[in-house]
């Protein structure tokens, strides 16, 4: 089963370190095909990767860049027709046969269009690797005065072995069949926010089921303190993008679309707002676990 491996890497000194992980941790490393935006300034060496033939290196100056969803949407374009299709962050550490697990995970779904999606444990490329942490759901945590929901994480209740149900996927860990990439290709016009959502209703109604991991198969580095970010780079430029941005995803929520960056027409939208729990006019959500709306 082959596996093609999205990264996006905005000047990030990680990245060397994602990748060669990505490899080193997987059971068929050769099955895998990683395609990384690299956005830089000429002040990272990246050499480890460049003689790699399962490594292709999509290069921007760091001035170009328009934002995460828009280095995804690049990576897209060079798909293949890979059997499977994974979405880290250049930030992210893995498990150790980690692509065997996953492939074994979606199997166990019993879905035709599996995801598997999660926000990883953390680590802290300062300390030592330990390896820790606990499988985690995604629930909305509140509403951002536009109306889009704020996504957080808490602990799995249950781990008995079978993928969970999800309502979100999580950007930063996405495993989906390769198809995706065709009917559910990254909108570059998003800037940040929305992202996730918009991923998961536009999957959702093209048939795509969601699941979130049992175990951990990654780890994620969130805190990144003093990392260079896009919005600090671009600060005369990523507010009014972020604004278009937000403007397109409640366009969507409201006027829903069919277009390329649109939703499926496999499941109705209605049914998605249903599963997921949210009411997006009224900006409420309900949660699995309790009858309170948030």
């Amino acid at each position: 089963m082959t596996i093609f491996v999205s990264v996006a890497s905005y000047r990030d000194p990680e990245l060397v370190h994602t990748v060669r992980d990505c490899l080193a941790k997987a059971a068929r490393p050769g099955d895998l095909r990683i395609v990384v935006n690299w956005q830089h300034r000429g002040d990272e060496d990246v050499s480890a990767l460049t003689g790699d033939p399962r490594v292709e290196l999509l290069e921007f100056d760091a001035g170009q860049s328009r934002g995460a969803c828009w280095a995804r949407a690049q990576v897209m374009r060079h798909y293949a027709g890979e059997d499977w299709f994974l979405q880290v962050d250049s930030h992210t550490r893995f498990a150790q046969n980690w692509d065997e697990r996953v492939l074994a995970l979606a199997a166990a779904t019993g879905a035709a269009k599996p995801i598997i999606t999660c926000y990883p444990p953390t680590y802290e490329p300062a300390h030592e690797f330990a390896g820790t942490g606990v499988p985690t759901e995604t629930m909305v945590s509140g509403w951002s005065g536009d109306g889009l929901p704020i996504f957080g994480q808490r602990e799995l209740p249950v781990l008995d072995g079978r993928p969970a149900p999800a309502r979100f996927v999580a950007g930063g860990f996405l495993f989906a069949p390769g198809s995706l990439v065709q009917e559910v290709p990254y909108d570059p016009y998003l800037y940040f926010h929305g992202e996730e959502l918009t991923v998961s209703l536009r999957a959702y109604t093209w048939g795509y089921d969601l699941f979130h991991p049992t175990e951990v198969l990654a780890w994620h580095y969130y805190i990144r303190e003093g990392s260079p970010r896009h919005w600090t780079d671009h600060a005369t430029g990523w507010l009014a993008r972020d604004k278009a941005s937000r403007r397109r995803v409640n366009t969507l929520l409201r006027y829903p679309n069919y277009g390329r960056y649109g939703l499926g027409r496999t499941r109705p939208m209605a049914d998605y707002a249903a599963w997921a729990g949210c009411n997006f006019l009224r900006r409420t959500w309900t949660d699995w676990r309790a009858p309170a709306p948030v």
